[in-house]
């Protein structure tokens, strides 16, 4: 699953916005703030599948895309 993220500097911290979903983490480094995001998009869809059917097919692992990275 692929998703995509905007990471910008508030002060002194890092946010890290998810576009597809109204998620963000947020941390004191770029990448603890990629890292809190995750944690936060791992859980979210967790649930999402708790309501549904299992589903035989492997959790697939979830890639954050940041735009405007170079």
């Amino acid at each position: 699953m692929k998703v995509s993220a905007v990471v910008s500097k508030v002060e002194d911290r890092w946010l890290a916005e998810c576009e597809e979903v109204d998620l963000a983490g947020e941390g004191a480094t770029r990448d603890e703030a990629l890292s809190t995001l995750r944690s936060a998009l791992e859980e979210y869809f967790q649930r999402a599948e708790a309501v549904a059917p299992p589903s035989d097919a492997p959790r697939e692992a979830i890639e954050i895309v940041v735009l405007g990275d170079d």
